[in-house]
Formats: structure tokens, sequence, C-alpha cells
């Protein structure tokens, strides 16, 4: 009984350790050791069961360039409402970035979709893409909102990969880049 007591005491502080440890590197934002991290320790029983676990598993990956890892925690989120709204927010963000894939491309018109808005970087950029707010120049789609400027392409690299590239610059200075396979 005893063993029995000890090895589940020890699983809750290892998963505790676990989601705070995610916290930890999330709140400092070391998004891309949180995403690892959140990767890494998934398949700890508890973590695929926790609700927090997996929000912040999406999230930090979501500010990474590892954004195909959300679909990893959105799948899992669905016990409650809280949940099922961060899956959606997880799903919309994946579904517009496979969309100006396909856009870009294969020349492919997206129409008069209308998909929630969130404040995530590609939601931003599909919106502007969609408005048709844009000036394309030679392959590289140029979008200006308020004090940012984006730049969209696709970066081919040796392997025949192709990447889709968000450029952000802010008084004509370079300020980040995003990268999707």
């Amino acid at each position: 009984m005893r063993l029995i007591f000890t090895i589940s005491l020890m699983s809750n502080l290892l998963f505790s350790s676990n989601l705070s440890k995610l916290y930890s590197l999330y709140e400092n934002q070391k998004y891309d050791k949180a995403c690892n991290y959140a990767n890494k320790y998934f398949y700890k029983k508890k973590n695929k069961n926790s609700e927090n676990y997996l929000t912040l598993y999406g999230l930090s990956c979501l500010e990474t360039n590892n954004i195909d890892r959300v679909a990893v925690p959105m799948t899992r989120l669905t016990k409650s409402e809280d949940a099922r709204a961060n899956a959606n927010y997880f799903g919309t963000i994946l579904l517009q970035k496979q969309l100006l894939l396909q856009a870009i491309l294969d020349k492919k018109p997206l129409g008069d979709l209308i998909l929630p808005k969130t404040n995530f970087i590609i939601s931003k950029i599909f919106r502007l893409f969609l408005e048709e707010k844009y000036r394309l120049e030679e392959n590289t789609y140029i979008f200006k909102d308020k004090e940012l400027l984006y730049k969209l392409y696709i970066k081919r690299v040796r392997r025949g990969d192709r990447y889709m590239v968000i450029d952000i610059y802010k008084d004509d200075k370079f300020t980040k880049r995003y990268q999707y396979k």
C-alpha cells in the first residue's frame, strides 16, 4: 500500500513539475524551448489529458516555426468549453496557413472565405490576403498594417523543401521571421 502511495505521489510531483516547467518557459517567452519540452513530455499519461498542459503546448508552438505541432494538442482539447475554444483557435490558424500555402504555390483563389479572426500573425496576413491589401513584387507579397510591414514569400531549399516565410519589419528594420513548412 505504501509503495502505491509513494508511486502516486511521485507521479503527481513529476506531472506538476512538467506543467510548472512548461509554464515557466512560456512565461519567460522561451517559446521554442517550451514547444520542444511540451512535445518531449506529452506522452506522459497525465500530460496528455491536462487541458492546461495541452493549451500551453499549443500556444508555445504557435509562437515558433513549429506550428504544425499544434495539431497534436488540438485534437485532445475536447473536454470543456474552454478547451474546445482553444482547439478551434489552433485549428483556425493551421487552416489559414494551409490555405495561404495553397493560394501562393498553386495560385488557387481563396474566394469569399469567412474564417474566425484571431490575433495571430497568420490570421492577420490571411485577412489582408483575402482583402487583396498587398502588392506583389517578384513573388513576394508585401502588406502594410499600421506601423508594420510584412513580406510573405516562398523559400526553396536544396532538398526541394519549400517554406512559407513571413518577415516582419518595423520602421524599415527587420524584427522577426516566421518560417512554416
